[in-house]
């Protein structure tokens, strides 16, 4: 099997096994992993806000995917939608106390949890692997662009 489609099997294995993960890790809240994930890309972002089309691009979801699971946000009690001030049309979402809370609580159980992804590696390896990671992400969102673009031209 060429490296590539090898290494390209095993990513999608991994996160088959992570999101079960976080699946259990998450059971005792009333959030799911992308909505978790929003609340911390929110978090680091100045402000603890985005529009929502920065969040679409964050996540890589759609439009309907990002405004139904935002929506849910909301109705959680999570986050709120503010007017865009540049834009009328667009809305933004800004983190709430209970969402930086909720967030905050999650960060403190995975901390507390000797979690498996580095077992067997030294620090150096570790941090080696999650810059080999970033790397690989970076060049499968640019290859995955390219080939939307080239889509887009037929």
């Amino acid at each position: 099997m060429d490296n590539g489609i090898a290494c390209g099997f095993l990513l999608r294995e991994i996160n088959f096994v992570w999101e079960r993960i976080a699946k259990n890790l998450l059971d005792d809240t009333n959030l799911n992993w992308t909505q978790m994930g929003t609340l911390s890309i929110l978090k680091n972002t100045e402000g603890n806000e985005l529009s929502l089309k920065s969040l679409e691009k964050s996540l890589g979801l759609t439009q309907s995917a990002v405004a139904r699971m935002a929506g849910q946000l909301v109705e959680k009690g999570y986050v709120e939608y503010t007017p865009d001030e540049t834009d009328q049309r667009a809305k933004r979402i800004r983190l709430l106390e209970k969402g930086t809370q909720s967030h905050q609580t999650f960060v403190d159980v995975l901390k507390g949890r000797e979690l498996p992804l580095f077992r067997g590696m030294s620090p150096g390896e570790a941090l080696l692997f999650e810059k080999c990671l970033g790397q690989v992400l970076e060049n499968s969102t640019q290859f995955c662009k390219e080939l939307y673009e080239k889509k887009a031209k037929k």
